[in-house]
Formats: structure tokens, C-alpha cells, sequence
């Protein structure tokens, strides 16, 4: 059966006929999050480019995957990260067929949503290259760890022993009080703190952690799971999966 070229086009994905822009908007914000990695900001960029007159971007962990050479946890690792941090906002658009629509940064049409095929934005993070001093105000904030509740205590109920050891090993002192409260809400057995041990030992040899970009705080790891976070590349060799083996008691 012969399709015309108009016919082929209407079958493809949406990032199949898209054209990325010749520019790719990285705002300052992100730039200086010590909690977004660098491979999280790279594909923040392209969703920008991607982004059309409608304000968003339809491409797929698949285009992403083909694109950069990585896998599709990873692609999910970034966006959980984007997403968690307030830089984008991920929306169905089709009424549940699976299109989703990423939106990133200023949506320019968020004061007229009618017009965006049904799908209301939430409030986007506002444009860092407008005013100098708030950039300054956002990069400080951005650094210091988040303030725990007052009368919060720096020791948990659970397993107070093993979370001092993991206190002690992680490579970012910032917050006791609210990894505290992270790790009592988790609540880790000792096969999840097993695994955890050697998920971070591995990830302490990151040469981005290496550089210390891109540490969460520890109450960030343990809340957005970010031991379940991979490598790119193959280890050199396999970790031992013994208790022994763990970095920490």
C-alpha cells in the first residue's frame, strides 16, 4: 500500500517531524543547582529546544535514549530530578493515548491555557535572566540545605546505629535533622540499607560526585530514592553482594 508524504507524516511520533531550535535556554537557576547533575541539565536544554509555539515538547524517553547513547532509567532519573526541583512540569495532553507534553521553564502560553489543548500548567519557574539580584538570592538559596521543622531531632528512631554509619559516610554534611526525619519515614530493612551501601559506593566514584556536583542532600537521597539511580557506562568490576561488603555498619 502507498502512502502519500503526507500520510507518512501524520503516522510518525511527534519528535520524528519536530525540529530541535538552533538554541537551547538554560537558565540560571539550574545551572547552579548543586542537586540537578550535569547529564539532568543537558536534557533540560534540549527539552527547551524542543519546546514549540504551543509551549511544550513532545519527545519521548525514547528520543532521548537515541539521542544522548543512555538508558531509559536514566532518562527517568533526569526528569524525576527536573521535576522534583520545579524546572518542568509533565502533562497528558491527549486524553490518556500516552502523548504527554513536557513543559519547561516560561510557558508562553500560561495566560491563555484555553488554547493548550485542554491542559493547564502550573505555575513554571519565572525567567532567571530577568533580574540579576533575585538570581543571586536563588543561587544562595539553592545552596544552603533545607531548614528542618523546630524541635526536630538529629536521631532517629529507626536503626539510629545504621543511620549514623550512613551519616558518616555520605560525602555531603547538610541537615541532619531532615535526612533524620527522611530516614524514619523510609524506614529501611537491612537487605534495602544492603543495597544501599553498595548503590552508593558506586556512586560515590562518579566523577561529577567526585567534583561535588551534583550531591543531593542526604534527606533528598532518601526521599526520591536516589540510590535506584544507574551508571551509564558498566562498572569495571562487580560489587560483592555481601553485608560485609557495605561501606558502612
Amino acid at each position: 500500500m502507498n502512502y502519500n508524504t503526507d500520510e507518512k507524516q501524520k503516522s510518525m511520533a511527534p519528535e520524528e517531524t519536530a525540529k530541535p531550535s538552533y538554541w537551547a535556554v538554560l537558565p540560571a537557576g539550574i545551572r547552579y543547582d548543586p542537586e540537578i547533575t550535569a547529564g539532568a541539565k543537558l536534557l533540560y536544554a534540549e527539552i527547551s529546544s524542543l519546546t514549540d509555539a504551543r509551549g511544550y515538547c513532545w519527545a519521548s524517553n525514547g528520543y532521548f535514549q537515541k539521542l544522548y547513547g543512555i538508558s531509559e532509567p536514566t532518562v527517568q532519573r533526569y526528569l524525576r530530578a527536573l521535576k522534583a526541583g520545579g524546572y518542568i512540569k509533565i502533562a497528558d495532553g491527549d486524553g490518556g493515548q500516552g502523548r504527554r507534553k513536557i513543559f519547561a521553564g516560561v510557558n508562553p502560553l500560561a495566560e491563555n491555557p484555553l488554547k493548550n489543548d485542554g491542559v493547564t500548567p502550573s505555575k513554571m519557574t519565572p525567567n532567571p535572566l530577568k533580574n540579576d539580584t533575585r538570581i543571586k538570592k536563588e543561587i544562595r538559596k539553592e545552596s544552603n540545605p533545607p531548614k528542618a521543622p523546630q524541635g526536630a531531632a538529629s536521631v532517629p528512631s529507626w536503626k539510629p546505629e545504621r543511620f549514623a554509619g550512613l551519616w558518616d559516610y555520605y560525602p555531603r554534611h547538610t541537615s541532619k535533622q531532615a535526612a533524620a526525619k527522611a530516614w524514619d519515614k523510609l524506614k529501611p530493612s537491612d537487605e534495602l540499607i544492603a543495597q544501599m551501601g553498595r548503590a552508593l559506593r558506586r556512586q560515590k566514584a562518579w566523577d561529577e560526585w567526585q567534583r561535588g556536583i551534583g550531591i543531593p542532600h542526604l534527606s533528598t537521597y532518601l526521599n526520591q530514592r536516589r540510590w535506584e539511580d544507574e551508571l551509564d557506562e558498566p562498572m569495571a568490576a562487580a560489587e560483592p553482594p555481601r553485608e560485609e561488603a557495605l561501606p558502612w555498619i
